[in-house]
């Protein structure tokens, strides 16, 4: 049975996805302009499931534009649940764009943690004049940033959970004598035109 738009609209007003609720506050966006304000470096995580879906272009645009002297990473996160063949082909996309690593964030066997750290090395050789560099680690609700970040330190720093939104506020944490990680709160930005199934899955419905 046909819906019309009207109709469709107000179940998707009912039905409002909680994740796009958890990175949509005000007092969010406050803490994501904080961490990128503090970061020298911008870890973008995504989901290895739905990498177009879980970028956030609008923060991207805004580095490039406002921030040209800040270097960003894309981290391919939960690339243990897709076949190797579209991970391989998702690095070389984004690569076009900006460094990109495969990562799969468990504490015990994680995978990709050593090419991370050996490019924010890379990246702490631009930084030898400052005492420390911070890495921002941003990106949607529950592609497991804090996850990344107890992976790297090898035990659980950051709290982590199988629901978005659990991280409420920046957390610091120190990667080495001179890296420190700032974990920001899940962020969504919601494109005007586009309705919480797009911004969740990477895709526009088309509404007749």
């Amino acid at each position: 049975m046909n819906l019309n738009k009207s109709k469709l609209l107000e179940m998707r007003k009912e039905n409002r996805d909680h994740r796009i609720n958890a990175g949509q506050s005000k007092r969010i966006w406050v803490e994501l302009y904080k961490v990128l304000d503090s970061s020298d470096v911008i870890i973008f995580v995504l989901d290895a499931r739905d990498p177009n879906g879980t970028r956030c272009r609008h923060v991207e645009k805004h580095i490039k534009k406002n921030c040209p002297t800040k270097h960003f990473i894309f981290l391919l996160n939960k690339v243990d649940l897709v076949p190797t063949s579209i991970t391989r082909k998702w690095v070389v996309l984004l690569s076009k764009i900006a460094p990109t690593i495969a990562f799969t964030a468990k504490v015990d066997k994680p995978f990709g943690k050593f090419s991370l750290i050996k490019l924010l090395r890379q990246f702490d050789i631009f930084h030898k004049d400052k005492k420390t560099i911070s890495i921002g680690m941003v990106g949607y609700p529950n592609v497991g940033k804090s996850s990344v970040i107890n992976a790297l330190k090898s035990k659980v720093v950051c709290k982590s959970a199988p629901v978005p939104g659990e991280t409420k506020i920046w957390q610091y944490v120190s990667l080495t004598k001179r890296m420190y990680i700032i974990d920001c709160p899940g962020i969504v930005y919601e494109y005007s035109g586009q309705d919480e199934v797009s911004a969740l899955l990477g895709w526009v419905l088309i509404l007749d």
